[in-house]
């Protein structure tokens, strides 16, 4: 009596299978495709493979590296770790008896062994930032991604970045700039599971940046007695700003710096505040985007001055002379030899660059001047914005004739009579709170060594020509007349008054005098303005100034004159000239940082720059006081915007002047930020995620990219130092739009964007891999293909149907080779015993490239039979016999039956779901032979054995 379940062929114990390949020991590059014989009676073989020869370390886990196929061929779904594994396979008969299994095989799996850099290598230049730094490398089949890895040692532990640079494609361009010096890179190829390959050998190269540069400075004045520095330099490409360091030291001791805090985006540099006179060093350095310094450049020494003018070649104080209330130069009288006086007034010309001066009067003791005499002794030293000097008056009572809060400029130490020396030197601004002074030049117009004898107070006359009781006339004011126009605060002198010892001058905004702007008591019929302690100056005004004064009885300053409008006031305008540009040109359009500059202002002792979009300077970009003429701007303008310009001066007490444009209307220039192009060689087309380039633009620090990818997202990429890029990822198909636009520095930090280039297109495609073929028989499929750069992984389908409209299978793998387990339960379409197949590569972002053409597998279909009931010799029984298909496991209808041996012959069919069942009576022992046939199908047969 027996029951046996067989695939087909002789019946008994399994033999197991018998594996060819890979050999033993083999080195392979990918994970292998697995084969073995097939074994007789087989229904089905059980795969396993480990990273150990005892079969106890898993490697892909359950299901993926351990699993039963029909095949006798197997792959895996995914790929592994580099390095040794085992496989062994045994086969499964019908009723789930198994043989024993193969002897173990091992390989070695040496991915990516042959990693190739290609560029640079060998120590090749790469100069910032017109050569993009680009590392390329030869793709690696297998290979999903690549490690980048940068560094400033050979052994590639010294980082440059927190971690390697992770990429899909095959060339890598860093986003920063590095600092100068010698880098090392390599590239490590991650399989589609993230899994390392072999490194890469390392390669080298030099990155410079050449930032040395050529420098100059240039003395914005013509004048002798002004040094007005701009310090200027060759722009340094890949620059976003400088430090310019200015010193009197030579070997710049950090003490003696006397020049510039902070940095400046532009090329030239005017200081804002004015420098001690000495003679300085200064140099540069440019900084890039990323903060690398480059190397200090030094520029020529010069020697600032400010009116040290030799007086034997011309006397710093240009025109010192003496004159008198009426005039000028004054009257000498007494004929005699040296300078008499009753009006003792000094004067002199602006010198360029002063806003103030020092002027010492002292006596003459017959032999020399008394400069360090006390002020007790009657030695004034006065400073004053004015070019005049006189006495003020002293021993005022403190009681004003006409009542006002402004208060009144007096001197402590009357006039004494006899001869007085005088002394006048300039004054500029002040530096580190220290004032700089030219050269004295002193007054000595006889040659006796003293400027001037007074000679007692003037005798007064009557008023002219007709006046209010005790008070001037129209006649009697002598300068400033009325209608005139001054620049600078006036001198004013009149005629003295009979009876008159002491004098107000009253000095206002408006003719009703309740807007007082200067107040002064005096003994002598002039007033050079200032006060004991401070300086006087007036405001530019479009209206008229009002002055009067009132002749006081009393020397005290009591006893006259009271009211203001009853002294024949006259009136003046003070405006004054204002500066004239010399740049930019009217409308001047820029493509580098705008430099200013102007004519200087008598008087002036600072300027006040101011640059808006709007003519009325609402809101000004700009608003800048400066010492110098010019102003080099550190601030990124907005481009191609109409932007307004203007400058005026600042006196001494900081009072601004007339504007610029007030006289010359408004001044114009335009920023404009220019645009890159992109390289003509620019892939257009392909698989490979592509490196764009374009042309580099001068003064650009950095780059942006705006791209429009396929499925309409978009995407903005920054911070690229040279005008290059490799996307790190790009996946999916269509067109993708990009365009670029080069950033300029913005003051103190920050960028600004110029325009955009023109959109340039890139078609993305993922063609299907190449090679692909098929090795079948009827114990085995295996297909494979070429490994395709870039795929991350590969999609297999088979179809019953060369449209694929029935898919009966669609799976995904790792590698370049696919074993189905032909497993087809339910699949009716396979009966026809032809399969088509198909690959296509998937990317990053698992979108399913081109697939391969169709290809065809014809195979004799196989059958196996199924036994169920037991027979014995002499003993009618029922056997039920069911022939199924081999792969699908449905059942084979119409199939012949033939049952041969024990003493039984029989033919039969089967019916629509491939059984038949037969009663049968074995006359002997032995084996009877049950075959099946069919067209279309490979014959098979089992053996029965009777007892």
């Amino acid at each position: 009596m027996a029951a046996l379940l067989v695939a087909g062929g002789a019946s008994g114990a399994l033999k197991a299978p018998v594996p060819i390949g890979p050999n033993d020991g083999a080195v392979v590059g990918g994970m292998p495709a697995f084969a073995w014989s097939p074994v007789a009676g087989a229904e089905e073989y059980e795969f396993e493979i480990s990273a150990d020869a005892g079969f106890n370390s898993p490697v892909l886990g359950p299901g993926k590296d351990n699993f039963r196929t029909k095949n006798a061929r197997a792959t895996l779904p995914e790929t592994a770790p580099n390095g040794s594994y085992w496989w062994r396979v045994r086969a499964i008969g019908r009723s789930a008896g198994a043989s024993g299994w193969s002897h173990g095989r091992s390989f070695r799996k040496n991915w990516a062994s042959g990693t190739v850099l290609k560029s640079p290598v060998g120590g090749t230049t790469i100069t910032y930032p017109t050569t993009p730094l680009t590392l390329s490398w030869s793709p690696v089949a297998g290979a999903r991604k690549y490690l980048v890895t940068l560094a400033t040692d050979p052994k590639l532990g010294s980082l440059v970045g927190a971690k390697p640079v992770e990429t899909s494609a095959t060339t890598f361009t860093p986003a920063a700039a590095l600092a100068p010096g010698t880098y090392y890179w390599g590239v490590t190829p991650l399989d589609a599971e993230g899994n390392r390959g072999v490194p890469s050998s390392v390669g080298s190269f030099r990155w410079s940046w050449p930032s040395t540069t050529t420098l100059h400075v240039d003395d914005l004045v013509a004048a002798p007695e002004l040094y007005d520095p701009r310090f200027s330099w060759n722009p340094v490409a890949g620059a976003a700003r400088y430090e310019v360091e200015i010193n009197s030291s030579v070997d710049f001791a950090p003490g003696s710096k006397v020049c510039c805090a902070g940095t400046t985006i532009n090329t030239s540099l005017s200081p804002t505040v004015v420098f001690k006179s000495n003679t300085y060093y200064w140099r540069l350095r440019a900084i890039d985007m990323d903060g690398h310094t480059g190397v200090w450049n030094l520029g020529p020494s010069f020697t600032k001055t400010f009116d040290n003018v030799p007086p034997v070649a011309a006397p710093s104080i240009k025109n010192l002379r003496m004159r008198d209330n009426a005039h000028d130069p004054g009257l000498d009288t007494s004929g005699s030899l040296g300078y008499q006086t009753e009006v003792p007034i000094v004067r002199w010309d602006p010198v360029p660059g002063a806003s103030s001066y020092q002027v010492d009067v002292t006596p003459f003791d017959g032999t020399s001047c008394l400069w360090s005499a006390s002020p007790l002794t009657g030695h004034w030293t006065s400073t004053t914005a004015v070019t005049s000097w006189s006495p003020l008056g002293t021993g005022w009572n403190f009681t004003k004739p006409y009542p006002d809060a402004h208060a009144v400029a007096t001197d402590s130490v009357p006039l004494g009579a006899g001869p007085h020396c005088v002394r006048v030197r300039a004054r500029s601004d002040r530096a580190s709170g220290q004032d700089v002074y030219g050269d004295y030049t002193y007054l000595d117009p006889s040659g006796l060594g003293w400027a001037f004898d007074w000679t007692g107070y003037p005798a007064g006359g009557a008023c002219s020509p007709s006046c209010s009781a005790g008070y001037a006339g129209a006649n009697d004011y002598l300068t400033p007349q009325v209608g005139t126009t001054t620049g600078m605060t006036p001198l004013f002198t009149w005629n003295p008054i009979a009876g008159a010892q002491s004098y107000f001058v009253i000095v206002a905004k408006d003719p009703s005098f309740t807007n007082v702007v200067d107040y002064a008591f005096t003994h002598l019929p002039a007033y050079a303005p200032r006060t004991s302690f401070a300086t006087t100056t007036y405001s530019d005004e479009t209206t008229l100034y009002y002055w009067a004064v009132l002749p006081e009885a009393q020397w005290n300053g009591t006893g006259g004159a009271g009211n203001p409008l009853l002294a024949a006031p006259h009136s003046f305008q003070k405006q004054s000239a204002p500066p004239t540009r010399v740049a930019p040109a009217n409308g001047n359009v820029f493509l580098d940082q705008p430099r200013f500059q102007w004519t200087p202002v008598p008087g002036a002792r600072t300027y006040r720059l101011q640059v808006s979009q709007d003519p009325s300077f609402g809101s000004p970009i700009d608003d800048v006081t400066t010492d110098s003429t010019a102003y080099s701007s550190n601030t990124t303008y907005p481009a191609d915007t109409i932007l307004y310009w203007r400058v005026r001066a600042n006196d001494e007490n900081a009072v601004g002047l007339t504007w610029s444009n007030a006289v010359y209307g408004p001044w114009t220039f335009q920023k404009r930020l220019a645009a890159p192009a992109g390289s003509p060689g620019n892939p257009t087309l392909g698989d490979a995620i592509p490196n764009w380039t374009w042309s580099v633009v001068p003064g650009a620090v950095s780059y942006d990219i705006a791209a429009d990818l396929p499925d309409g997202t978009h995407k903005d990429l920054t911070g690229f130092r040279t005008p290059a890029l490799t996307p790190t990822i790009m996946y999916g198909t269509g067109i993708f739009h990009w365009r670029v636009r080069a950033e300029f520095p913005r003051s103190p930090f920050g960028l600004r964007p110029g325009p955009y280039s023109a959109t340039y297109s890139f078609t993305r495609t993922i063609r299907e891999p190449t090679g692909a073929r098929a090795d079948f028989s009827r114990d085995h499929i295996l297909m494979s293909w070429d490994p395709k750069a870039g795929a991350r992984r590969y999609r297999v389908q088979i179809s019953g149907t060369p449209d694929f409209g029935r898919l009966v299978e669609n799976v995904v793998t790792d590698n370049t080779s696919y074993a189905p387990k032909l497993k087809y339960y339910g699949f009716r379409t396979l009966n026809t015993g032809r399969l088509y197949w198909r690959v296509a590569a998937q990317d990053e972002g698992d979108n399913v490239g081109d697939f391969t053409q169709p290809q065809l597998i014809t195979r004799i279909r196989r059958m196996e039979i199924g036994l169920r009931g037991a027979l014995k010799r002499g003993s009618k029984r029922m056997l039920t016999i069911t022939v199924s298909d081999f792969e699908t496991a449905g059942g084979v209808s119409g199939a012949t039956v033939r049952l041969r041996g024990a003493g039984v012959r029989r033919l039969t069919h089967t019916n629509a779901f491939g059984g038949t069942r037969l009663t049968l009576r074995p006359t002997r022992r032995g084996f009877l032979v049950i075959s099946a046939s069919r067209r279309g199908y490979q014959g098979t047969s089992v053996r029965l054995r009777i007892r």
